[in-house]
């Protein structure tokens, strides 16, 4: 509870209404003025609940000293609202469409289609990046569904449009809802999918998404260094490297790994954007 003076102007332009209480804020777009026993009170005729513009009232004042006081013109109540609630990051379950694929979260029904497109190259086997094989798939599609659940992952699958089979996978993870910012990764493609503009469709997608939609203020990517293609590819589409982080993590063949960190913030997806447009239209 605190002290706080209310002015408003909105029963008739010549109108100037001060409400001078005791206040505290319930939640919502409702807000109760809630009335001391040993404050004397001059005018009892107020309808002390308000919500959405409108506030039913008379001239009321009090005859006790408030300390400290907050003046504030009341207009619209959800401002209120929307200045003690810091914007934060949206969480939606979007599917996502483009020419060549769509990208939908993933699901555990997923687990034998996602299998057979690493199986499209035996990406399992790759040293420089993690893709589920025979023994793995059960575990990558149980951590996904699991950071699913928490709220720090949005996992998709890559459905290609010309035949609706799936081809790959990635997401949105390490999703910070109150700094806005998240990581793209966990990104792989069918052998014979590769170098067919669909990674590119698929970052312009995500990209979108993140900065139109989620209301993101930061996308990162962190690669290996010794993968030396994805760091080109990164690099291609408009990101910007940071450097590198040592020991970022154990490989499980057990090397510890140094990653290479990049970014894309707001202020440069306009033109990260023109840019992916403009390849994907070559």
């Amino acid at each position: 509870m605190f002290n706080l003076v209310l002015k408003s102007r909105i029963l008739k332009p010549s109108a100037s209404i001060i409400f001078k209480r005791n206040f505290s804020i319930i939640g919502g777009n409702k807000m109760i003025l809630r009335q001391e026993n040993n404050i004397p009170i001059n005018n009892r005729n107020i309808n002390n609940q308000f919500s959405s513009n409108v506030i039913n009232s008379r001239t009321t004042t009090a005859t006790a000293t408030y300390k400290p006081e907050i003046l504030l013109d009341i207009q619209q109540p959800q401002q209120l609202v929307q200045q003690q609630q810091p914007q934060q990051l949206q969480l939606p379950s979007p599917t996502l469409i483009g020419k060549l694929v769509t990208l939908r979260k993933m699901k555990i029904e997923d687990r034998d289609d996602i299998l057979k497109a690493s199986t499209d190259g035996e990406l399992w086997n790759l040293k420089v990046t993690i893709v589920p094989g025979p023994t793995t798939v059960d575990k990558y599609i149980d951590i996904a569904m699991g950071g699913a659940s928490n709220g720090t992952v949005i996992p998709f699958v890559i459905i290609n449009n010309e035949n609706g089979k799936i081809i790959g996978s990635t997401r949105f993870w390490k999703v910070d809802i109150v700094n806005r910012k998240l990581e793209i990764g966990h990104t792989w493609l069918s052998k014979s999918i590769q170098r067919s503009g669909v990674n590119t469709e698929c970052k312009y997608l995500l990209l979108k998404f993140a900065f139109e939609e989620m209301n993101a203020i930061r996308v990162q990517f962190t690669t290996d260094e010794l993968n030396e293609a994805s760091q080109k590819a990164i690099l291609r589409i408009g990101a910007i490297k940071e450097g590198i982080i040592r020991h970022e993590r154990i490989m499980p063949d057990g090397r510890k790994r140094n990653s290479i960190r990049y970014s894309i913030i707001d202020s440069e997806w306009k033109q990260v954007k023109l840019k992916l447009s403009n390849m994907m239209n070559k």
